[in-house]
């Protein structure tokens, strides 16, 4: 499980949980307020696009969702990365994923994790 104890504080003395794709298939736990912040490598280069992201929209609210172009563009097959910052709104338990799809091929999950928000 990954704990809040581990995070950026913000300057409201709110933290954000820092995720990324080696925390796919984690449990979070949060308290309400607490921000997540998901950093996933952008899949272009094999020709995916992120798709859809599922979460129960009563538990976590989806702020934002960007998308950073690589910082150097020398490196072949570099697409960047996609942000998404979420903040835990309530108590309970949120199933959190995100897909890629390429094409007409079956959409693949890319991320998910159980967010659990005391």
């Amino acid at each position: 499980m990954i704990a809040a104890t581990a995070c950026k504080k913000e300057s409201n003395s709110k933290s954000i949980i820092q995720l990324n794709g080696l925390d796919n298939g984690k449990s979070v736990m949060v308290t309400q307020g607490e921000k997540i912040n998901i950093t996933l490598g952008n899949p272009g280069d094999g020709g995916y696009v992120f798709g859809s992201w599922q979460y129960d929209s009563s538990i976590l609210q989806l702020n934002s969702h960007i998308r950073v172009t690589p910082t150097n563009t020398s490196i072949v097959g570099d697409f960047g990365s996609d942000v998404w910052l979420f903040t835990a709104l309530k108590s309970g338990k949120s199933a959190l994923s995100i897909t890629v799809s390429r094409g007409s091929a079956e959409i693949q999950t890319e991320f998910a994790d159980t967010v659990k928000v005391q």
